[in-house]
């Protein structure tokens, strides 16, 4: 693992230096619009918030299509309650169907479900690429992927 780079000092205070400022406003800067102009596409083209997109799309990909409510709850990184509004929307919309077993429960995706966010994929892809990759070379793409996966465990706790 790289050593993190060092500011300038002031006490305790280890300040950004001009190279870490100058990749701290544009990531701020990106992470606070990216999911507002994510979330906009999904809504006009699909009826579904971003986060709705990324409860079906974790159940999709999920082996059977269907995952525990904890570990739904992680892979959305969501509270447990919000989960389970957002699973009571979707289950009136006929996309999922809860269960319980025994002292756990999950979310199983429904055909119509796996169809509703296999349409909702489509334009999603096409905002991602439009927003983010159509500005990216390859190599700007892997060296994205290897920095924000020496950041994710930091984030998660995991550091």
């Amino acid at each position: 693992m790289a050593e993190p780079s060092t500011g300038a000092t002031d006490g305790d205070v280890r300040w950004l230096s001009e190279a870490e400022m100058a990749a701290w406003l544009p990531l701020v800067n990106v992470a606070m619009r990216l999911p507002a102009k994510l979330d906009t596409q999904l809504r006009t083209d699909a009826g579904l918030t971003h986060y709705e997109f990324m409860v079906l799309t974790a159940l999709s990909q999920a082996e059977g299509r269907r995952l525990g409510l904890s570990a739904l709850a992680e892979s959305a990184n969501s509270s447990p309650s919000r989960l389970s509004h957002v699973l009571a929307k979707l289950a009136k919309r006929g996309w999922l169907v809860r269960h319980a077993a025994g002292r756990s429960a999950y979310a199983e995706l429904t055909e119509e479900g796996f169809e509703a966010v296999d349409a909702a994929a489509r334009g999603h892809v096409e905002e991602v690429r439009r927003l983010v990759f159509d500005h990216l070379s390859t190599r700007d793409v892997t060296a994205l992927a290897r920095a924000l996966g020496k950041l994710g465990p930091a984030l998660a706790g995991d550091d």
